[in-house]
């Protein structure tokens, strides 16, 4: 009975290591309920996460549509305030049109009746008809292009004609054959223009020598 008693007692775990054991077992249960809490907490912050993300595709998927509404809309209005201003360009213009036709139908009868009174009414019909036309062109914007007596620039000038001068120092306009036009500074239609260059210095030192010499021998 004793040597039973000694062996059963053998067998037994201490006391201080049965505490430790369940001291580890504890802190293993903590340490898994602790990871299971931050995955669970991960998996939400993942979920809230895919939700800002699908809320911000379609935030943006609006916004491109918004934008893509606006472009339309903005192309649209550019097309209809170009008619507009077409349109009311062209009603004054058909004005100046009326205008012309009622003199060309007037010097039909000039021409038959021989009147010089009749022929200088005419002219200042003709010249009332163009002051309203030139009206109409600063109306939209539209103006001369300034030319004549004044430096070529090749931005406002077509050269179609081009001599030299001792009248001038540097390149300039003497002669328009056609007029320029220029809505603000875009150039609609550069003037035709006649251009006056200075003589060429070697030039103009061989002429004065030349007539030095001839005085000296006269």
């Amino acid at each position: 009975m004793k040597h039973g008693e000694k062996h059963s007692a053998k067998t037994e775990s201490p006391p201080g290591q049965k505490d430790a054991e369940r001291t580890i077992d504890e802190q293993c249960v903590e340490e898994k309920e602790k990871l299971e809490k931050e995955i669970s907490s991960q998996d939400e912050e993942i979920m809230k996460l895919n939700k800002e993300v699908e809320t911000l595709k379609d935030l943006l998927q609006r916004r491109q549509a918004d934008f893509e509404n606006f472009r339309k809309r903005t192309v649209k209005m550019q097309e209809e305030y170009k008619k507009l201003a077409i349109k009311d360009f062209a009603y004054d213009i058909l004005n100046i049109s009326d205008d012309l036709s009622r003199a060309i139908e007037a010097s039909d009868s000039i021409a038959s009746a021989d009147s010089s009174s009749a022929r200088d009414s005419l002219a200042e019909g003709v010249k009332i008809i163009s002051r309203r036309l030139g009206e109409t062109l600063n109306k939209f914007g539209i103006s001369e292009i300034e030319s004549e007596n004044r430096s070529f620039d090749p931005n406002y000038h077509e050269a179609i004609e081009i001599e030299t001068s001792p009248d001038v120092q540097s390149d300039t306009v003497t002669m328009v054959y056609q007029k320029g036009f220029k809505l603000d500074e875009y150039v609609i239609r550069a003037a035709k223009v006649k251009v006056a260059k200075p003589v060429p210095r070697t030039e103009a030192d061989s002429c004065d020598g030349g007539n030095g010499k001839g005085g000296q021998d006269a």
